[in-house]
């Protein structure tokens, strides 16, 4: 199982979390093209040794076809008690209707968000140590989501009292801060639950082979709901980004 972080932000606490196979995303077929060189007939599960056809590109068996881990995030209030975390267009349209009072432009922000996670977020299976690619570090889930962290407080300072402006959501009221670092969390969950980018990046050395969007789908949200349509838009953006 891959070790669970925890990070508290005015009395808030939020974890992620490997549920294994009980989570819910663990029916999604692993893309990564972990035989990708097509030079290997075992399986690239760490201790498998089923055969495959040469030319299967994903290097896995029948057996392993799935990702048997799944990152989900907890949030608990500052009474320790376990609360149901808004979903990631909750978040947005509570940072936009927050900013917007302010003439504070969240652009910046979520550009920052999007270049320190997608990318440098390893698929679940290898950062669970399913899978071993030679000759490559990797990034541990603390430290990306330190990262990103950093720019939260960077956006949001801890020293300003607009920062822990509780902001209405569909879960209730929960500072802004906190909203940031959920979605932050969620960010991190998405890439390593979905997305190949990594995998691409890193071990391919061909990031245009990516396929999975993972953490681009909420920050592709945010770009639909501020894009200057021309025509009020409002929250039906929601459907661009289903």
């Amino acid at each position: 199982m891959i070790n669970p972080i925890n990070r508290t932000i005015d009395n808030w606490r939020i974890t992620i979390n490997d549920n294994g196979i009980t989570g819910r995303n663990h029916i999604n077929i692993n893309k990564n093209k972990l035989n990708h060189l097509k030079n290997d007939r075992t399986c690239k599960i760490v201790g498998c040794t089923n055969l495959i056809r040469i030319n299967r590109t994903s290097g896995l068996c029948d057996n392993h076809q799935l990702h048997e881990h799944d990152l989900c995030l907890e949030l608990h209030n500052p009474a320790g008690n376990l609360v149901n975390a808004p979903a990631h267009k909750d978040i947005v349209d509570a940072l936009i209707e927050w900013s917007s009072s302010r003439n504070f432009g969240l652009l910046p922000f979520f550009s920052n968000l999007s270049f320190n996670t997608l990318g440098n977020v390893p698929d679940v299976s290898t950062l669970a140590g399913k899978v071993t690619h030679i000759g490559i570090t990797l990034p541990t889930l603390d430290i990306a989501y330190d990262s990103l962290i950093q720019v939260i407080n960077n956006f949001f300072p801890i020293n300003n009292n607009s920062s822990f402006q509780p902001l209405v959501t569909s879960k209730g009221e929960i500072p802004a801060i906190v909203l940031a670092y959920t979605f932050a969390g969620l960010l991190i969950c998405e890439e390593a639950n979905r997305g190949d980018r990594w995998f691409c990046r890193m071990v391919i050395k061909e990031e245009s082979k990516t396929t999975q969007l993972g953490a681009a789908m909420p920050i592709a949200y945010f770009a639909a709901r501020i894009f200057p349509w021309g025509v009020e838009m409002n929250k039906s953006a929601r459907n661009l980004t289903l």
